[in-house]
């Protein structure tokens, strides 16, 4: 049987931000740091070190302005961690700091 895949659009993610704001109390760091270890551990998983023919294996992570590219340097850090080297390509560097809401 084949499993099904949901996605999320981008105002049930808002939603979602939301409630894990006023419900649940993360702070805008710890959604972050979450997101972008989630990321980091779904690309080892779906490339693990072992499988790959350098032992330290290169990859890119394009991080754009917003709160999705502050997610983006957390994966590359935790990838730095896992044994990968990240390069980060910042295309184009925001103008504020980043908030979840």
């Amino acid at each position: 049987m084949a499993k099904t895949i949901k996605y999320l659009g981008q105002e049930e993610a808002q939603h979602i931000d939301e409630e894990l704001f006023s419900e649940y109390g993360f702070s805008v760091d710890q959604l972050m740091e979450l997101a972008g270890l989630s990321c980091a551990t779904a690309i080892t998983r779906a490339y693990p070190i072992t499988s790959l023919v350098k032992a330290r294996p290169s990859l890119l992570v394009v991080c754009g302005p917003g709160n999705n590219g502050g997610d983006g340097l957390v994966c590359a850090r935790h990838l730095k961690l896992f044994g990968y080297e990240p390069t980060i390509l910042y295309p184009k560097r925001p103008t504020s700091l980043c908030s979840r809401a």
